[in-house]
């Protein structure tokens, strides 16, 4: 074990702080964490607007069932107003992001973060959703003739791409537009304003020359690629990236993931950050494309999303060490006993530093086993149930506090996904009990002599 340490303390911790430390990897993991309160806020307004059930389904409980009744009728009823907060937040979520990876990044170049930020909004609207001629479904009625609807026709702005299909371009104008940036700021090619001009003014105009660079730039790519495949430029992004998406969305590769944040974890690196610019993107794309299924009453297709990784993969911490807290509660061991007591408050809400390093989980090789692979266990589990449709897949995104059987149940909109977690945690407990043995073996004994010792 100790030369497994050492060679993992030449290899893998210093890519880990290598990840952990790239510019450009940091700010997507930041700029996509800005956009996660725009899930939640998307998700509430859909659970909301969408109640997960029919009237036709809904069991005779009198006062409740009632009361059911009214939410979903009213729900039917103010569905458009209450589904605009969503269409606002998590359907504009490429926009969003496009502007705050721009952001960090640029705040970690030490460049002006604002009119870095907008220049990469405005390119990302260009080369994502072009502004198109349109008549609204609310204005043609039957007999309407061509004149007339050619008459009500405006300027549109498409949708399609501005959610979380648009994304990866996001993540790719905001970093080119920044580069551009930061190169033409290197190398001082900018309008010189004479001195005494007020600095705001200035620096609005040190923006024009790269805005005009980065919109020439990325919309003659654009162009060219409309002009070869016929399709935008996030169109074929997706394209290129068909194998990723589904292959992240595989069990395999969420084992894999799964596996490898559980592994930085065991070496005191804090595998979800490090993980997070690789997997959020496609989690964030998963949801939304689940959440969009679920409003139209389609089948849900993806397993990957927030749900899944904050109530399955990382079940009251990394490690899913919900169960181990709760054994050690019962613990022989006063040490144990103790740190049981003062974890399981956190680990209900999914906070479970006190165990990593208390216990500690991080570099003791009695515990790697389960550290490790009972996330993987957990995620086979739950895949299936999904894949047999057992259980709902994720469609809203909570807050990663929730406790974990709440927290699915919201996040799945299936109650049975509640009674899955709380299986998993029983589960859980079996599994780390062996290994919670030994360590509490040993732990007596340490007491054992500990107290001789005293006497």
């Amino acid at each position: 074990m100790e030369k497994f340490n050492e060679l993992a303390n030449r290899t893998l911790v210093p890519i880990a702080n290598k990840l952990g430390n790239q510019r450009h990897l940091a700010a997507i993991r930041d700029g996509m964490v800005v956009a996660i309160p725009l899930s939640i806020l998307g998700g509430v307004c859909l659970i909301i607007s969408t109640p997960p059930f029919k009237p036709d389904t809904l069991p005779n409980w009198g006062f409740i069932s009632d009361l059911l009744l009214g939410w979903y009728n009213w729900a039917q009823a103010n569905k458009a107003m209450l589904q605009l907060p969503y269409n606002m937040t998590m359907a504009l979520m490429g926009l969003f992001v496009a502007f705050a990876i721009a952001y960090h990044l640029a705040k970690r170049y030490k460049m002006p973060t604002l009119n870095t930020a907008i220049v990469s909004t405005a390119v990302f609207f260009i080369v994502t959703s072009p502004a198109v001629s349109a008549v609204p479904t609310s204005a043609i009625s039957e007999g309407s003739n061509m004149t007339d609807l050619l008459g009500m026709a405006g300027n549109y702005i498409p949708m399609t791409f501005l959610d979380a299909k648009g994304i990866f371009t996001a993540i790719i104008v905001a970093i080119g537009c920044v580069e551009i940036m930061h190169f033409m700021l290197a190398k001082n090619i900018r309008f010189k304003m004479p001195e005494g001009v007020p600095p705001a003014i200035s620096s609005s105009f040190d923006a024009i020359m790269p805005l005009f660079v980065c919109v020439i730039t990325f919309y003659a790519i654009s162009l060219f690629i409309q002009n070869v495949s016929g399709e935008l430029l996030p169109s074929m992004i997706m394209t290129l990236l068909a194998p990723a998406i589904s292959g992240l969305d595989s069990l395999l590769g969420i084992c894999l993931i799964t596996i490898i944040a559980q592994t930085f974890w065991f070496f005191g690196l804090h595998g979800a950050s490090i993980t997070q610019p690789i997997r959020l993107p496609f989690m964030q794309m998963y949801l939304v494309a689940n959440i969009t299924a679920f409003t139209a009453g389609e089948p849900i297709a993806h397993f990957f999303t927030q749900p899944f990784w904050s109530y399955v993969i990382t079940l009251g911490g990394g490690g899913a060490t919900l169960g181990l807290c709760i054994l050690l509660l019962r613990s022989k061991s006063v040490e144990l006993k103790t740190l049981g007591k003062l974890s399981i408050g956190p680990a209900i809400f999914n906070i479970n530093e006190p165990i990593i390093f208390g216990l500690p989980m991080v570099l003791n090789p009695l515990m790697m086993i389960p550290f490790i692979f009972v996330p993987v266990i957990n995620s086979i589990i739950a895949y299936a149930c999904m894949a047999f449709q057992i259980v709902g897949k994720g469609v809203i995104e909570t807050p990663w506090t929730t406790p974990a059987p709440l927290g699915a149940a919201l996040g799945c909109m299936d109650f049975r996904a509640a009674i899955m977690v709380i299986g998993l945690i029983v589960l859980d407990m079996c599994l780390y009990y062996p290994f919670f043995k030994l360590l509490e073996k040993q732990k007596l004994s340490e007491e054992s002599g500990v107290q001789t010792t005293e006497n």
